[in-house]
């Protein structure tokens, strides 16, 4: 049973210093090489003959310090996170728009839109959130959700009001929404609209032969959403979207370990041409769900599945895995129920929910709300 007697949901400085007491535990400080850009990516030659397993070696060309280089690796894991290049979809009019629009990867403070009106587009996870904590200071806030509430859903809580998607701006300036609502006059438009891959070392006329197009949300061709299709020695971590990332991301690091010690001969992975097609199918599938392409790294509640699958497929699954994804498993679902329950923008008092994970009775113990306490099988 674990029950450190901390809080479940943890703040972003309590994950920095996680990440800074892991980074001295493993003593990775000393391979960590600060302060330098990849600038270029390539593999050496054209990649490798059709007819072999395509590992050629990968060429890293950086800066940093005042100094350049090249070196050349066996393997590269890509891990530079999907958070960093905003995706801002393009909105009709929004040139007459007479006040600020920002994206959500540039607010910080909400202090700043006090006695303010603010349109907050997008309504998953930033912008719900942005739209609570800018409530407490803005004199209104609009939500922007698609598709727009169902006829009878609550419309509104306290300053904050839920609107359709938004269409466009008009000549004035005025905001118009999908919905039967009057057009808006914000003072401030957030675009909480996510963020693009991207990776800037993999320029268009790299060898490499990746697609990230901006807008589509969608990187090919990667065999179970990890390895490079034609060349498994580069491997990307983190690609997958609306997951529990720690555990998910444990998991692919250490089939990306074991794939590398089996080397080329002994790879579990199949052969290339399979790869290649298996990754081509997904790349055009929608997601798990079969819906868009911009779905296409999508897993929610899919990722224990797939989890289980990349542990089975590297030979990493057992009981004790299993259990843990399990509980991490009933973990996922009764936060999403206890956070989805609410409106969209109003309290977030599911933060003091209090969970106890017991991976050997596979279960959850729950401490709702400083209130009752009950275990979730």
């Amino acid at each position: 049973e674990d029950d450190d007697g901390g809080d479940s949901y943890v703040t972003h400085r309590q994950v920095h210093a996680y990440l800074g007491e892991y980074l001295q535990e493993f003593g990775l400080d000393e391979v960590i090489q600060y302060g330098t850009t990849v600038e270029e990516l390539s593999f050496v030659g054209d990649g490798g003959a059709p007819d072999d397993d395509g590992r050629a070696p990968i060429r890293v060309r950086y800066t940093g310090d005042g100094t350049s280089g090249e070196r050349l690796f066996d393997a590269v894991c890509v891990c530079n996170g999907h958070y960093g290049k905003p995706g801002s979809p393009a909105l009709p009019g929004l040139a007459h728009f007479q006040g600020t629009a920002l994206h959500s990867i540039a607010y910080d403070d909400p202090s700043v839109y006090a006695g303010r009106h603010v349109l907050c587009v997008g309504g998953r996870a930033s912008g719900s959130d942005l739209a609570r904590e800018i409530s407490l200071h803005a004199a209104s806030v609009l939500l922007s959700v698609s598709p727009a509430p169902k006829e009878g859903a609550a419309t509104a809580l306290g300053n904050v009001a839920l609107r359709g998607r938004t269409e466009r701006v008009d000549e004035g300036g005025a905001v118009l929404f999908g919905d039967d609502g009057p057009p808006a006059t914000p003072d401030v438009i957030i675009f909480c609209t996510g963020y693009d891959y991207d990776f800037p070392f993999i320029g268009e006329e790299s060898n490499v032969g990746l697609r990230f197009v901006a807008g589509e949300r969608r990187v090919a061709p990667l065999y179970g959403q990890m390895w490079h299709a034609r060349n498994p020695n580069l491997s990307f971590i983190g690609i997958p979207h609306s997951v529990v990332p720690f555990p998910l991301f444990e998991v692919q690091g250490r089939a990306i370990a074991a794939e590398l010690l089996a080397g080329g001969a002994g790879t579990f992975l199949p052969p290339r041409d399979e790869r290649v097609r298996s990754a081509e199918e997904d790349a055009a599938a929608g997601g798990p769900k079969k819906t868009r392409v911009e779905d296409t790294h999508q897993l929610g509640a899919h990722q224990w599945d797939y989890s289980r699958w990349i542990a089975k497929l590297a030979g990493l699954y057992d009981q004790e895995l299993e259990d843990h994804l399990y509980v991490n498993e009933q973990l996922y679902n009764d936060a999403g129920s206890d956070r989805g329950g609410g409106f969209p923008g109003g309290p977030d008092t599911y933060r003091s929910t209090r969970y106890v994970r017991d991976n050997a009775r596979r279960e959850i113990h729950v401490a709702r709300h400083g209130g009752d306490a009950y275990a979730a099988p």
